[in-house]
């Protein structure tokens, strides 16, 4: 019995309650409160709204919104034409980004627990035409609007399904609705989300242990639904939260039903440099505890680990949007929270295929075959991939520093999409 209640206990101290833009952790009997979960929400949508708001009338108006005319549609919930602070109250912002060019990529590779080292090299001068950069990763208000209407449009569908699997290496039946593109659509049959009810468990083994660690208990999604309403909706506190879970065919899918794209790796790096070839795509360029939402337990496993999990840094799940300070862009979030998808195909030597063939302009790398659901694909830390894979950027919550480098790549299978995976859109004009 006594045991119990200790779990109890534990359970509870792990616990938090998301709302209002803040995260509050409970006092920890052990050591105090845990500063990094106070972090209050720096990003301010009602600021960005009165900034759009350009006549002043306390609404915008289509040609006041620097969204899409889809956006605007589904946002406009009484139809008046306008919008309020109330129905836009978790609309997408956009950043502007300038046309300039960039060093993309590295000569030095980085080392990273999942490949023995990235390829960017060369290192090579790329031009990039001005475009806006959704200001945050996609929320869970955001997707979920977009699944309430893509359902009401027939684009979607939804069945009982398992949460359970490689994504969560939870191997017993775990029910979870799962958002599938309709029959006749241009991703029919492939899954966009599973709206997890659980969390995952780490690739770390407890010590002296066998067993594998599970991660946060909020690192599940966020996301409802409900079949007698057929209506999505987000669980009241986590509407700023970056939707997860989400597929490469999900992300693009969002962005394409909204006129919108998912950026190219070239778009993503050259935001993510600042514009002052960073390092890390943060505020100045470094990266810590302070700056983004990474690195939550010692993934490597290193003797002597120095990060963001000591006990008055460590954060372990996601947090809403515009928790850390933008970079120099006005963009936040490019490191840590969730990896982010890109249009692009992984090529190992399309840097240098560029290079070759003097491609200079908004390269993207468009060639690529969609890869088998069966045992024949290799996944995992450590594995070599087998088939082609989407490439993702930006490191999330849970991995290590050297992922949050601004020209890091990560190839991933797009039928990957688990606690960690979510998106950004951009706009071309």
């Amino acid at each position: 019995m006594m045991k119990i209640n200790v779990l109890a206990l534990i359970i509870a101290m792990l616990l938090t309650i998301c709302a209002h833009g803040v995260c509050y952790a409970l006092e920890d009997p052990f050591g105090g409160p845990r500063p990094a979960e106070f972090r209050e929400q720096i990003y301010d949508r009602q600021n960005e709204f009165e900034k759009l708001d350009v006549d002043g009338n306390g609404f915008l108006s289509f040609m006041e919104y620097n969204g899409t005319s889809r956006l605007f549609k589904d946002m406009d919930i009484n139809k008046d034409r306008k919008l309020s602070p109330e129905e836009a109250k978790y609309m997408i912002t956009f950043a502007q980004i300038p046309s300039g060019s960039f060093i993309m990529g590295a000569n030095v590779p980085i080392r990273a627990f999942f490949e023995p080292a990235t390829d960017g090299a060369p290192a090579h001068k790329v031009i990039i035409s001005g475009f806006k950069m959704s200001a945050t990763e996609i929320t869970n208000a955001q997707y979920c609007m977009y699944l309430n209407s893509a359902l009401k449009a027939g684009q979607i569908i939804v069945r009982l399904g398992d949460a359970g699997g490689i994504e969560t290496r939870v191997y017993v039946p775990v029910p979870a609705y799962v958002v599938d593109g309709a029959p006749g659509t241009e991703f029919a049959g492939k899954i966009y989300t599973v709206l997890s009810p659980v969390t995952g468990l780490s690739h770390i083994q407890a010590e002296n242990s066998p067993l594998l660690i599970p991660e946060h208990p909020l690192n599940q999604s966020w996301i409802r639904y409900n079949p007698e309403l057929e209506r999505f909706h987000v669980h009241p506190g986590f509407e700023d939260w970056p939707a997860a879970f989400i597929k490469w065919h999900g992300a693009n899918a969002f962005a394409q039903y909204y006129g919108l794209s998912l950026p190219t790796e070239a778009e993503w790096e050259y935001v993510a440099s600042g514009g002052q070839q960073y390092r890390f795509p943060t505020s100045d360029g470094t990266n810590d505890g302070q700056r983004s939402n990474y690195k939550c337990y010692n993934v490597m496993q290193e003797p002597f680990f120095r990060g963001a999990d000591t006990p008055d840094e460590y954060v372990g799940f996601k947090m809403n949007v515009g928790s850390y300070p933008p970079n120099p862009y006005g963009v936040f979030d490019l490191a840590g929270n969730v990896w982010e998808w890109t249009i692009d195909w992984y090529s190992e030597d399309f840097y240098q295929y560029c290079v070759d063939n003097g491609i200079r302009i908004n390269p993207v790398n468009l060639e690529g075959e969609e890869p088998p659901m069966d045992e024949s694909v290799t996944v995992g830390p450590g594995q070599s991939l087998s088939h082609d894979a989407r490439v993702c950027r930006g490191g999330s919550y849970n991995y290590h520093e050297p992922v949050t480098r601004t020209e890091f790549r990560f190839p991933v299978y797009p039928f990957i999409g688990n606690d960690h995976f979510g998106a950004r859109v951009v706009l071309h004009d």
